[in-house]
């Protein structure tokens, strides 16, 4: 029985060493937030909107000081846009010092690149306006 015990902590060990290894050259064991509206699963500041045919979206992002859009945006239909915040990524500037990434792909992917990028005000005066267009709308036509 001794022998047992010890070659299980033994492989135990061994997995856990392996592991650790892997996460640290390779990042792969990371945590990823995933794309979804109902929540990204993690407490990030990130959003998901889909636009189907009778949900057609147009996303608005306000400026509560002036009340004024700052960025509006159209969802295609049959698409998702994601869209994360991240704080004083530009502190020298009083008015929009964070940085939104945004990208707009197919409906259901759940991860990827970001790849745009704006300046926006922070989060205490910016809003998020959701507006559903005239429904219905069908896809965009792929060429």
């Amino acid at each position: 029985m001794p022998t047992r015990t010890t070659t299980t902590t033994r492989s135990t060990i061994a997995r856990a060493a392996l592991a650790a290894a892997i996460a640290t050259t390779t990042g792969c064991l990371a945590y990823k937030p995933y794309y979804h509206e109902s929540g990204s699963g993690a407490a990030i500041d990130q959003y998901t909107y889909v636009s189907r045919p009778w949900e057609p979206k147009t996303i608005t992002l306000i400026d509560v000081r002036t009340n004024e859009p700052v960025w509006p945006v159209d969802v295609p239909v049959g698409k998702q846009l994601t869209m994360r915040f991240y704080e004083d990524k530009n502190p020298d500037n009083a008015i929009t010092p964070d940085n939104m990434r945004w990208q707009i792909q197919d409906e259901g992917t759940k991860f990827g690149q970001m790849a745009n990028t704006t300046l926006v005000p922070p989060a205490e005066v910016r809003r998020i306006d959701v507006e559903l267009r005239a429904v219905p709308e069908a896809p965009p036509e792929e060429f």
